[in-house]
């Protein structure tokens, strides 16, 4: 039984294994073949035979079959590799299991992603398709069972940390199997989620509130452990299989975790007030019940969450979030420590750019009357290339040297080095400086009016 559940680092397989493990333990007295015989039940009894995103014109979609002769055909073909009488193999090592044994042909009808047929110039010597051990293929006979829909294709979860791996699929075959009993299954489990962002943040959610795994409370600044999210978001059906990897980083899991720990209020107000939804006209939003509303009703977080959120995508994309953070800061208290981490940890910019960028808006602030801040604010939100932006900092480095303050306000070594590095987007820097000059302004209760132009507006709406 082991070949059939240990883990191989083929996500597609390890799936597979995962959910023969959870049904072992729920059916402990089914061998192996009971498994096949209880897993293609479902599939042709409740699900109706619509396997037709993973096994391409194999015997249970088979529409010239009915169903008593899907379910025979389908543990014919099993059984025939369990007990070996199926006569079409041959001896060679599988590349998924490693074990030298007896393989088989693994096409697109009974393996998801592999090239068979008009696409056997994928494979060496023009075989019909990868040769896998009779435990690779049981396996992925199961992935239906660990997985589910997210928006028209399939996503299959794996971590990094198998415990993960484990509990994400065992948490979809529970979902499925109470859909079951409850006589409501037509198919794969459809996540509540359409989005692939929004999915791998409802996913990242479950981990952290119910694995305790995932959290190392060695320290409680920023340690979790490092797990990372993959999903395959897939389909095997027709003529057009596809796949494409989502990845939600252990830095962006580990940015989430500290923010969601130690800032969750700041944190959630933000998110929630950047979700967007066409079809929810004329909508505007409470900050004070973190709801979105119209004229006809009102929607709370659990009906909102599915919504698309540029700020959820960009983070899952590794896009820098920094222009929006900038917007948000305007008008919010926000910590700057969240901005801080997410600068040092997910941009990788040096603590030292960061400590240099609060001195520079120390400098803007102190002994400024409200008018000198306005103009200073205002120009910066103006800049309109990186050229713009040094002749901006030249100038305070000039105003440092004309009070005759006896410490250089940038050095050549800042300048080049830390706010200017290779690689750098220029305003990133700009808006750093701009979130820690307003934070500072909420901090000391000070209020300055109009402190951007229309134009500004326009641009950050535009970004």
């Amino acid at each position: 039984m082991n070949l059939f559940i240990k883990p191989t680092g083929d996500p597609f397989i390890d799936v597979g294994g995962y959910v023969i493990q959870h049904l072992g333990k729920s059916f402990p007295n089914k061998n192996i073949f009971e498994l096949i015989e209880y897993a293609t039940n479902v599939y042709v009894k409740q699900w109706g035979g619509k396997l037709h995103t993973y096994f391409l014109n194999s015997s249970i979609t088979q529409p010239a079959f009915n169903t008593e002769k899907k379910i025979a055909e389908t543990l014919k073909y099993y059984r025939g590799m369990i007990e070996e009488t199926n006569t079409e193999f041959k001896i060679g090592y599988c590349r998924i299991v490693g074990s030298e044994t007896k393989l088989y042909v693994a096409g697109r009808s009974n393996h998801m992603m592999s090239a068979s047929g008009a696409f056997i110039n994928f494979h060496s010597a023009y075989e019909s398709g990868l040769y896998l051990s009779k435990e690779a293929l049981i396996r992925t006979f199961f992935v239906p069972l660990g997985v589910s829909f997210v928006g028209d294709k399939i996503a299959l979860l794996q971590s990094n940390f198998d415990t993960v791996s484990y509990h994400l699929v065992a948490k979809n075959v529970d979902e499925n199997r109470k859909n079951i009993a409850s006589g409501i299954a037509e198919g794969t489990l459809k996540s509540e989620f359409g989005i692939v962002s929004n999915a791998l943040f409802g996913y990242a959610d479950y981990c952290l509130g119910n694995l305790a795994v995932v959290v190392d409370d060695t320290d409680d600044s920023i340690a979790l452990k490092d797990v990372q999210l993959n999903m395959y978001h897939f389909t095997n059906f027709g003529a057009s299989p596809d796949i494409e990897l989502h990845t939600f980083s252990n830095l962006l899991f580990k940015f989430y975790a500290h923010c969601k720990k130690h800032y969750s209020k700041e944190w959630n107000a933000f998110i929630n007030q950047h979700y967007k939804y066409s079809k929810f006209k004329d909508a505007q939003f409470d900050e004070q019940s973190q709801e979105w509303y119209n004229k006809k009703e009102r929607l709370s977080y659990l009906d909102y969450k599915v919504w698309n959120n540029p700020i959820l995508n960009k983070l899952v994309k590794n896009v820098s979030i920094v222009n929006h953070l900038c917007k948000w800061s305007k008008k919010h208290k926000f910590n700057f420590s969240i901005v801080e981490i997410y600068c040092i940890n997910i941009l990788k910019m040096e603590k030292y750019t960061i400590q240099k960028i609060k001195e520079l808006a120390d400098f803007v602030l102190n002994d400024k009357s409200d008018d000198q801040i306005k103009k200073s604010v205002v120009r910066l939100n103006g800049l309109k290339s990186s050229g713009d932006f040094r002749s901006y900092l030249i100038k305070l480095i000039q105003e440092n040297y004309e009070v005759k303050n006896p410490n250089p306000l940038i050095t050549l070594e800042d300048y080049v080095i830390y706010l200017f590095p290779d690689g750098t987007y220029w305003k990133d820097t700009r808006d750093l400086l701009l979130i820690a000059i307003y934070q500072k302004l909420h901090e000391s209760n000070l209020i300055i009016a109009e402190l951007s132009s229309d134009e500004d507006e326009e641009n950050n709406e535009n970004e």
